[in-house]
């Protein structure tokens, strides 16, 4: 009699954190991958069911993936889409779009917009010209507002 071959299992140890799976951190980089594709494709955001066709992976795994999915500033796989946000932003700008025109000034040129501020002596005038129980009613009232936001 011939002994049935056992099929492999897919459970995996869960004993073993995700990040140290090997196959968990192969997945989660062709998903980033995918998405960066995707994305410079399409020109939006892909949606999970177009990133599972294209990695051939299961949308569970891809909602699961997705969750994870990081892309630090400064090391994130986005950034190779810099230059096209730049053209885009400078398209924009030279059309005469005013958010783009302000959008490039502060990337481009490092401007940065200022407030200011005038204070007129008013404040300081009534609290000089209170008596001591004026400040001490007005002491008692800050006090109260702040334990309230406490």
């Amino acid at each position: 009699m011939k002994q049935a071959k056992k099929k492999a299992s897919k459970k995996v140890d869960e004993n073993v954190p995700k990040e140290d799976r090997i196959d968990w951190l192969r997945n989660q980089a062709i998903i980033q991958n995918a998405y960066i594709e995707l994305i410079q494709q399409l020109h939006r955001c892909p949606t999970n069911l177009e990133v599972s066709e294209k990695v051939n992976l299961s949308i569970h795994t891809i909602k699961n993936h997705v969750k994870e999915l990081k892309f630090e500033p400064l090391q994130s796989p986005l950034r190779s889409l810099t230059p096209d946000v730049i053209a885009s932003i400078y398209n924009s700008a030279r059309k005469g779009l005013p958010a783009s025109q302000k959008l490039w000034m502060q990337i481009m040129e490092g401007w940065k917009e200022s407030s200011n501020v005038n204070l007129s002596g008013s404040i300081e005038e009534k609290i000089r010209n209170m008596n001591q129980d004026e400040l001490e009613k007005r002491k008692s009232e800050l006090k109260a507002k702040l334990s309230k936001n406490d």
